[in-house]
Order: C-alpha cells, then sequence, then structure tokens
C-alpha cells in the first residue's frame, strides 16, 4: 500500500471541513459561499492529483486514486448525491 501524500492530506482536509459545514449548514450547504469556495476547491485539487508529475504515482494508480476520491465525495460536490453521509 502507497502512503499518503501531501496532496492526499489537502483532499482529506478539504473534505473534512465540507463535511463539518454540511452538517452545520444544513440545506443551506448548497447556497453558502464559503462552502461553494471549499467544493470548487476540492475538484481542482482532485483534478490536479491526477496531473502527471516526475515524483507521483505512475498514471493508472493516480487515475485510480482520483476515481476514488471523487466518488466518494460526490455528496460533498454535487446536489442529490447524499449517500446517507
Amino acid at each position: 500500500m502507497t502512503e499518503r501524500s501531501e496532496a492526499d492530506d489537502a483532499i482529506l482536509a478539504i473534505a473534512d471541513d465540507l463535511t463539518a459545514m454540511k452538517e452545520r449548514l444544513g440545506d443551506g450547504y448548497w447556497q453558502d459561499a464559503e462552502a461553494h469556495a471549499s467544493r470548487e476547491q476540492l475538484r481542482r485539487q482532485i483534478g490536479q492529483y491526477n496531473a502527471w508529475a516526475e515524483d507521483r504515482l505512475p498514471m493508472h494508480q493516480r487515475a485510480r486514486k482520483a476515481a476514488e476520491y471523487e466518488s466518494r465525495f460526490a455528496h460533498l460536490l454535487w446536489p442529490g448525491r447524499d449517500t446517507g453521509t
């Protein structure tokens, strides 16, 4: 199993913040400006995770992990994707 990178830590930190915001704001989460900015940041981080760099995981591993993050946090990124959390 590979170690978590700084990119993994950043994605997980943003997702944790969004989870707390969603719990705190309830239905207002989707209209809140701060939550919107954080959702955009999470989308960017996931997209950048998949970008090539010499010191990153091989392409197939990055793509798989980025897809996992997108699926795992879909309920935070898009309305109507709640999975019971």
